[in-house]
């Protein structure tokens, strides 16, 4: 049996996955070499909500994440000033929205949105939409799993046979 099977029965039905705040995460994504996990909504998103409810709660996809990624939940539209490597990111009234979500959306204000990035800050993926269940799980196992380094998406895809 491997270690995520393990965990999968150990887990109740409803989990949830460990969500670090995002100075820490980045920090310990470097310190591990564990690629990071950030997680864009907004507090008024109906399909943000429906990410919580049907894609994160899922027990295989929480367990999945948690053992795999430092995952972070940022508000783009948070007031507050977020540190990122060492930078301080302000709210920008004009924009309704964090500089930091701004920058890593490149503009394009769309939520939910998942950022997958290596420990070194390089941008691996970037998807804005609700993402079902069983996409996420084959996301999360390509990159997690470090697939993406020598498989295509597609032969992924092709091979990894997703139990949801």
């Amino acid at each position: 049996m491997k270690n995520w099977q393990l965990a999968l029965l150990l887990t109740p039905l409803y989990a949830q996955i460990y969500w670090q705040p995002l100075h820490e995460a980045h920090e310990r994504s470097r310190l591990q070499g564990r690629l990071l996990l950030i997680y864009l909504y907004t507090p008024w998103c109906a399909p943000c909500v429906m990410m919580d409810q049907n894609t994160w709660a899922h027990p295989v996809i929480a367990t999945f994440a948690t053992a795999n990624f430092h995952c972070t939940r940022l508000n783009a539209e948070s007031r507050d000033s977020l540190l990122f490597n060492g930078s301080h990111f302000p709210y920008l009234t004009e924009l309704h929205a964090n500089q930091l979500a701004y920058l890593l959306l490149e503009g394009k204000m769309e939520y939910p949105a998942l950022i997958l990035m290596e420990p070194s800050g390089e941008m691996l993926l970037t998807i804005r939409g609700y993402i079902q269940p069983r996409l996420m799980d084959e996301i999360l196992r390509y990159f997690g799993g470090g697939f993406y380094r020598n498989t295509s998406w597609e032969e992924f895809q092709k091979s990894y046979p997703s139990q949801l």
